[in-house]
């Protein structure tokens, strides 16, 4: 086998010669030939015959390069996949799991030292927005059936993430928040990485899932009770030593309009073609009609302003006023896929978090750059605190709570006007419902008492209760990204349709507020 990739590498590299000296030929001999004649006097058919072998040299070096790059990586897997179980490469199982082949090898480096490792039994943790992978491993030791009593969380994506999130891990979690998972080990493999987390004392018999999972699974009061535990954790880490200043809000969420024509884009996928909604797309700013709705709004009486007016015309004056927020450390990017929940055998439950790389001012690194080239003041270790609330009640709203047909997006938007009309301060209806048609669905009332919660614990990062903007702020930053999840983000097509509808209406509701 060796030798005929040998010989195949051979003849490749013959014919990529013979090709460079085909193409050379023309140009040495227009070299050699140009004293001879003037250069305005040179045949256009020499000229095409020149500019031709140029692009074959051109083509002949892209090849080059990438055949040696496409080699080297087959090379590091075959080396990978054929050393002996002896040099402590463990075999993964349930890799058809993962997104890509090129998690296998990262999760086979992560856990190649530990001794008499045999096999690694990975599994998806889902929920959250798509771009990485988040694996639950499970450690078989050798001659054995039976796990390992730790467990293992697997984040898998793109390395300069991953890099990032490894540091911030170091720089703003280690020291300050106890219940956190255990940072294990980093792996890169070409432009890929993995950071694993170790769940100290799990036992073999405890389960952990994602908040996804847990949302789907469990009752509205107990979900309502891992919320509270969630921030009770941030609270006494992350929140600590907060204060409060002036914030321009534009500033803030300036990224917002950086992503206006990513977010219109999508916004027209779930807008049909010949919807006059669509006018405000391309109009020029003083045509805008920002009391435009989409044609599949099913309440005309909406509190509304167009959120592709409002991004088209960002910053609005409106928002231009410093107004005092809470900042401080702050993890800035916490969803349903970033917290775990840990089952004991005895029912008791425990949250967990992962995902630290926007940990510090909510931004990664290469946004906080792009900010300072661009004037925006950016404080490297103080965030918007609010951001954290809006971003979980972004997931409970627009993907935990699964819609299915237009019969559940005009529940969705009857549930919107009554979360706008009660505010920060949700009313408890878990035990009496109000007569409420959203509210009698268990889908909803989940919802209610979930984001009850979740407001009631923001509202104490308010510096003025009056003056709700930045949460409303904030949480506009959460929902417009949910118009461009990945398909796998949602529980089917249909689904995916309604949930981004709804997204787009709550965002105007938002802005009419703005």
């Amino acid at each position: 086998m060796k030798s005929v990739v040998a010989h195949s590498g051979v003849l490749l590299w013959v014919l990529f010669g013979a090709f460079a000296i085909a193409a050379i030929v023309p140009v040495i001999l227009a070299l050699v030939y140009a004293p001879s004649y003037g250069l305005l006097d040179v045949p256009i058919a020499s000229w095409f015959a020149l500019g031709l072998s140029g692009l074959v040299l051109a083509l002949d070096g892209i090849a080059i390069y990438f055949w040696r790059r496409l080699r080297k990586v087959d090379l590091e897997l075959a080396g990978l996949r054929g050393e002996p179980i002896e040099d402590r490469i463990p075999a993964v199982y349930g890799h058809e799991c993962l997104d890509r082949a090129e998690f296998v090898p990262i999760v086979q480096a992560i856990f190649r030292r530990p001794p008499d490792v045999e096999y690694v039994h990975v599994k998806r943790l889902p929920g959250g927005y798509g771009g990485s992978a988040t694996v639950l491993a499970q450690l078989q030791r050798e001659g054995t059936a039976h796990p390992w009593s730790r467990s293992f969380v697997i984040k898998l994506g793109d390395r300069r993430e991953m890099a990032d999130e490894h540091d911030r891990f170091h720089n703003h979690v280690l020291l300050h928040l106890a219940r956190a998972a255990k940072f294990f080990r980093y792996a890169a493999w070409g432009d890929l990485a993995g950071v694993a987390y170790e769940f100290v004392g799990v036992e073999p018999d405890h389960e952990v899932q994602s908040l996804y999972q847990f949302y789907q699974g469990h009752a509205a009061v107990e979900v309502s009770e891992i919320v509270a535990e969630i921030y009770t954790h941030l609270s006494q880490a992350w929140y600590r030593g907060g204060v409060i200043e002036p914030v321009n809000l534009c500033h803030e969420y300036h990224l917002l309009g950086k992503k206006r024509e990513h977010i219109i884009s999508h916004v027209g996928e779930v807008v049909s073609e010949d919807d006059p909604y669509r006018t405000n797309f391309t109009a020029i700013e003083e045509r805008l009609r920002p009391n435009l709705k989409p044609r599949f709004c099913p309440a005309l009486d909406i509190p509304w302003y167009d959120p592709v007016a409002f991004l088209r015309t960002w910053p609005r004056p409106g928002l231009t006023v410093p107004v005092p927020v809470h900042r401080s450390t702050v993890h800035g990017d916490l969803h349903s896929r970033n917290v775990l929940v840990e089952i004991e055998g005895d029912g008791r439950r425990h949250a967990w978090f992962i995902d630290f790389s926007h940990t510090g001012n909510g931004l990664s690194e290469d946004r906080t750059r792009q900010a300072l080239r661009e004037g925006i003041p950016v404080e490297p270790g103080r965030g918007h605190t609010l951001r954290d609330f809006c971003r979980l009640e972004a997931d409970v709203k627009f993907v935990l709570t699964r819609l299915q047909d237009e019969h559940d997006l005009r529940l969705a938007v009857t549930f919107e006007r009554e979360l706008m009309a009660g505010g920060l301060a949700l009313a408890d209806w878990s035990v009496a419902p109000p007569p409420v048609e959203p509210l009698a669905d268990e889908r909803f009332r989940k919802a209610w008492q979930a984001i009850r919660e979740i407001r009631r614990r923001a509202t104490a990062y308010l510096a003025s209760a009056d003056d709700p903007r930045p949460y409303y702020v904030s949480l506009l930053h959460a929902t417009l990204p949910i118009l461009y999840y990945q398909p796998e983000q949602f529980k089917s097509e249909a689904c995916q349709q309604q949930q981004k509808r709804y997204a787009l209406l709550s965002a105007g509701m938002l802005c009419s507020q703005l």
